[in-house]
């Protein structure tokens, strides 16, 4: 006999799909991730490490010393046009750079996580936005809005991927190997739950009612599978912090 999930799985299984998600395509392309694993110390040479901590995303197509960057944090902060970082607002006179990317999503599976990023600095640190994504939304078009993330004023919502097309210079297709189809399924449904729930840069990552965009894949897997993809385990969880971390890779990268 079949039980709970088992059942709906063995009974979905005739039509070959799985709560919506069609299994053959999935596992299909769980292993074209596995063959197209990118090492994560490929882009090392693409972020500036102060201290112990990678902090500054550096300009394309340009060499730079360590040096250059050993400057006051007022200093960085008088030479960024606009940063929406966490919900502060930080401007000065100098133009606004405009990036872009072009990150396939044709590979990605429900509950694999997008990070992007554009040059210079960061007060989220190298990496600045995050998002899940739930294919379930996804229907081949740009404007499919299939990201779950967090927004400074909307809260928990969905975004298009021509938003992260248009205003990030870089962008990386990340996923949590050994997690099965039902987890990922539970786990980007465990944050849809929350749409609409209020943003709150300073949050502890164990508050429950408030969101930034890099807490809503840490959140979900770590409540759905117990997995923590912060990989310093300290007070907030940074974009950087899902890149660096033993439980994700890489598996889809695109520059401007």
């Amino acid at each position: 006999m079949y039980h709970g999930d088992d059942a709906y799985m063995w009974e979905e299984n005739r039509t070959k799909k799985y709560k919506g998600i069609d299994i053959i395509e999935f596992y299909q392309k769980e292993a074209i991730k596995r063959k197209n694993t990118i090492p994560k110390k490929t882009f090392y040479n693409r972020f500036l490490k102060i201290g112990d901590h990678i902090m500054i995303s550096k300009p394309y197509e340009e060499k730079f010393e360590e040096k250059r960057y050993k400057i006051s944090l007022y200093e960085l902060l008088k030479n960024v046009y606009y940063e929406e970082a966490f919900g502060i607002n930080i401007s000065s006179k100098r133009k606004k750079e405009v990036y872009r990317n072009n990150i396939s999503f044709e590979n990605f599976t429900i509950g694999d996580i997008v990070l992007a990023t554009s040059p210079g600095f960061h007060i989220q640190g190298a990496i600045r936005h995050a998002a899940i994504f739930d294919s379930r939304r996804y229907h081949g078009s740009v404007d499919d809005e299939c990201l779950l993330t967090a927004e400074p004023n909307k809260g928990v919502i969905y975004e298009s991927i021509r938003f992260y097309h248009e205003n990030f210079g870089e962008a990386w297709g990340l996923y949590v190997p050994n997690t099965t189809l039902q987890q990922r399924i539970a786990v980007v449904d465990e944050i849809a739950k929350h749409i609409g729930e209020r943003y709150y840069w300073s949050a502890h990552k164990s508050n429950s009612k408030v969101w930034y965009c890099s807490l809503i894949p840490w959140r979900g897997y770590y409540k759905i599978t117990g997995i923590d993809i912060d990989y310093n385990d300290r007070y907030w969880v940074l974009p950087i912090d899902i890149f660096m971390s033993e439980y994700t890779e890489v598996f889809e990268y695109s520059r401007g």
